[in-house]
């Protein structure tokens, strides 16, 4: 069986539309205050033999705390290309942490859209959280702090640098005040595009790489989005990405346009999209996926029934965990290899 690690070597693809039916819960809370977020991994000829593909699962409570090695009951259907009862679990269990040093770039969207969706600037305490779990879990770890959605610092164009990469949390803290809504458009992939490339630059290919985005999710430039893609594919950089107002595909104000585009910037690099149906989410959100890095993984095998979905076809559906802690139930997709 091929071992569904975050290597670049095992190809991780996930649908590049939002699922336009996606319910409330999805990717959030459900009974007992539970959460879930859930990465695919799929591997080309283990599914194209098998059907066989891996979601990654981290269930979390209300505090950002993750529940990774709880006993779990996991069960999932299928929603596309076509509806089936139950999907064939073939093997769960959790991988050790990962004992990879990891590096972290916070890319936030202060453009002037997220005075609206975000206007007590919640998302820098939630940034600030993330580099203050991911750092305090490996001191050698690192994170840096850029935002896009007004001007650019030299040597980029459309995002500016607030921080480089450090290992000193303070220094990080020392920008907070700058995550303001600025006065441009939202250059998204752009800007996603300029920080892969940055990464690529600076740090060296034995770190685990991260991007983490949050925004509202309308981007100006669409003429980038396939070159990002690209760039993070060859620089082996997975994509944290959260939605809020109109890009969480839980808020009351959820345009599926803005969601698609946030939820491919995860599901294009095996990384991991959640959307809060408020913005007080986003400190445990935020928590909880800094965790992830230097975790131990929870991983569900299931087999999808022949014939199997052609090249290029999105599969889709829903996973729920149940345990002592509750149950949550999430949305997954991937496009099939």
């Amino acid at each position: 069986m091929p071992a569904y690690r975050r290597a670049a070597a095992v190809a991780s693809l996930m649908m590049a539309a939002a699922l336009q039916g996606c319910q409330r819960d999805c990717c959030g809370p459900d009974r007992g205050g539970l959460s879930l977020f859930v990465g695919a991994r799929v591997d080309s000829a283990a599914f194209r033999s098998r059907g066989e593909f891996a979601l990654e699962l981290v269930p979390a409570d209300q505090t950002g705390q993750t529940f990774i090695s709880d006993v779990w009951t996991i069960t999932s259907t299928l929603v596309s290309p076509t509806s089936a009862a139950g999907l064939a679990l073939a093997t769960q269990r959790v991988e050790p942490p990962d004992t990879q040093l990891a590096v972290a770039a916070i890319d936030i969207d202060d453009s002037p859209s997220m005075a609206y969706s975000d206007p007590q600037r919640v998302r820098a305490g939630a940034a600030q959280l993330f580099w203050q779990t991911l750092l305090g879990a490996e001191p050698r770890n690192q994170c840096a702090l850029l935002d896009f959605g007004g001007p650019a610092s030299p040597g980029l164009h459309r995002t500016r640098l607030l921080q480089t990469y450090t290992s000193v949390g303070g220094q990080l803290d020392a920008q907070l005040a700058s995550i303001q809504p600025l006065n441009g458009s939202t250059p998204l992939y752009h800007s996603a595009l300029e920080v892969v490339r940055w990464t690529d630059s600076l740090t060296e290919a034995r770190y685990g790489r991260y991007v983490v985005i949050m925004t509202d999710g309308q981007p100006s430039d669409t003429s980038y989005r396939d070159s990002l893609f690209a760039a993070a594919k060859t620089s082996a950089v997975r994509f944290f990405a959260v939605g809020l107002g109109p890009a969480s595909d839980r808020g009351v104000k959820t345009d599926p346009a803005a969601v698609a585009a946030v939820r491919e910037l995860a599901t294009r690099t095996g990384g991991i999209y959640l959307g809060v149906t408020s913005t007080a989410q986003l400190l445990p959100a935020l928590q909880s996926l800094a965790s992830e890095p230097t975790s131990a993984k929870l991983l569900a095998v299931f087999d999808v029934p022949g014939p199997f979905p052609a090249r290029g076809q999105v599969v889709s559906g829903r996973v729920t965990v149940v345990g002592q802690r509750g149950a949550a139930t999430a949305n997954w997709a991937f496009v099939a290899p």
